[in-house]
């Protein structure tokens, strides 16, 4: 269920970035484009937060106590 939430949100947040970017830079909006961007980028990042989360993890609760 945390990766659909992350997913909604990923969506909407690229999308409201893609508008104000390519408002700034004064070219056409594209949201079919910006849509696909944001899910890459958005996915990679989820991945890479699992991976680093993970390998944060202490290995063994009894040597956290020396």
């Amino acid at each position: 269920m945390k990766y659909v939430v992350t997913f909604f949100w990923m969506f909407i947040l690229g999308e409201i970035i893609g508008y104000i970017g390519s408002a700034l830079e004064g070219t056409s909006y594209n949201a079919t484009a910006t849509s696909l961007f944001a899910m890459v980028i958005g996915a990679i990042g989820a991945i890479a937060f699992a991976a680093i989360s993970k390998s944060a993890a202490p290995k063994d609760a009894a040597h956290a106590e020396d």
